[in-house]
């Protein structure tokens, strides 16, 4: 089933919440349009919700069940699940709800998410999740989430994670877009984490500013690896007959297959994912942190995803007018529409993305020269010429650098000017 058949289900779903008990066959017929597949999916949702209402659990483990599928964290505060004791919630989204805790055996401060049950209710779908969880913890990279344990207390699946002080991407994206420099420093962080992740044969799926934490010194981290799997593989099974489920009325569909400004093409056609998927996500990123605004965009998730399969994004420049041409190139590579001719990985991205910051460091001090008191008093034509002949020498050794700077060859060259410049050295 595509996303955009499941964000039709859910539109329909959630605008029948709204009406009458006694209209609601008026509304299907309407909305619905004949489409009876798609009639059967949302009464068994409706159908569904019912049954979840009218369910009552009494056990300490069904309360906590009901809290963590309802949304009613408050009350579990001052709880503990395995050995950690939950202090309050700090965070919340379609992957689950994330509470600050303290883990009572070893003494430290923890970030405890709670998975949902609509996505742990398979044996081998958990366990497939957590040993690629446990793959990117052996990652140890420092832009990674470091995770402490995945662990399970009478039914309810945890992931234990050190506490990280910050703020997430989005939250930073709020109050504006980035400068150059720190847009480009964060992207090189994301994608030096997945060209980690990707060389162990992990693909994230979900690379979004809400799952992006920024450090007050300046470190990134990035967040939910493999939940994204864990939740795509979940839904698909929930959908697949006509029958519905339980958990499945309690779902928002466009969070659980990622936000959906940030999907690939080929998830937005329910096509398999690959490492592809990460680059084009990793791009969208880049150009909402330089610019302030989501490349594809629309006022409904399906409105996004056609924009997402049909349009190309405004240029930088629409936004930000001397967006250097370098940066434009490497979005508009991470945006092609097919992956084929996307960066062949993270660690080609990251390369390029390092490239460009060498640049932007080298213009800015060049600014900062060319502004101090000596410049100002020098004849301007004699200042042009010379910041003229930085900038060819500069470029050429930027260009070239490869050969110039790399192996033996750099080293003759080198030796063979110290020892002309040398006056000790014969003749």
């Amino acid at each position: 089933m595509t996303p955009a058949r499941l964000q039709t289900i859910e539109e329909i779903f959630r605008a029948a919440l709204d009406q009458e008990p006694d209209q609601i066959g008026a509304f299907l017929d309407t909305a619905c349009e004949g489409d009876e597949p798609l009639r059967r999916k949302v009464e068994a949702l409706l159908a569904s919700r019912e049954r979840a209402g009218s369910f009552i659990e009494t056990s300490a483990v069904g309360l906590a069940t009901r809290i963590i599928q309802n949304g009613q964290a408050d009350l579990l505060v001052g709880r503990t699940i395995g050995h950690y004791k939950i202090s309050k919630r700090i965070g919340t989204g379609g992957m689950g709800e994330v509470y600050l805790a303290t883990d009572i055996t070893a003494g430290r401060k923890a970030a405890l998410k709670l998975l949902p049950t609509r996505f742990t209710g398979d044996a081998e779908r958990l366990k497939r999740f957590r040993q690629e969880a446990r793959a990117v913890v052996g990652l140890n990279h420092p832009n990674i989430l470091t995770v402490y344990e995945i662990g399970e207390d009478h039914s309810i699946h945890y992931i234990a994670s050190e506490l990280i002080e910050g703020e997430t991407l989005r939250q930073r994206l709020m109050r504006g877009r980035m400068e150059l420099s720190e847009a480009v420093d964060a992207a090189i962080q994301v994608a030096s984490a997945l060209a980690a992740a990707h060389e162990a044969g992990i693909v994230h799926r979900d690379i979004k500013p809400e799952n992006i934490m920024l450090r007050p010194d300046g470190y990134v981290k990035v967040l939910d690896f493999g939940i994204a799997k864990l939740a795509e593989s979940a839904f698909a099974e929930a959908t697949a007959d006509g029958t519905g489920s339980t958990t499945l009325a309690e779902t928002n569909l466009g969070s659980i297959l990622g936000t959906v400004r940030y999907m690939s093409p080929e998830q937005a056609r329910g096509a398999p994912v690959d490492k592809g998927t990460d680059i084009w996500s990793l791009g969208a990123v880049l150009y909402e942190m330089v610019t302030g605004h989501a490349p594809f965009t629309g006022d409904t998730p399906g409105e996004a995803m056609s924009s997402i399969l049909e349009m190309e994004p405004p240029p930088l420049t629409s936004y930000v007018a001397h967006a250097p041409a370098e940066l434009e190139q490497i979005i508009n590579k991470t945006l092609r529409k097919d992956r084929a001719e996307r960066y062949r990985s993270a660690q080609e991205l990251l390369e390029a993305l390092k490239d460009l910051r060498h640049k932007l460091e080298f213009e800015a001090e060049l600014e900062r020269a060319a502004a101090g008191p000596l410049w100002r008093s020098w004849n301007p034509k004699l200042v042009g010429t010379a910041v003229a002949g930085l900038l060819l020498g500069a470029a050429a050794i930027w260009l070239f650098r490869g050969e110039l700077f790399r192996g033996p060859q750099f080293k003759r060259v080198f030796l063979r000017r110290h020892e002309r410049r040398d006056p000790r050295s014969p003749g």
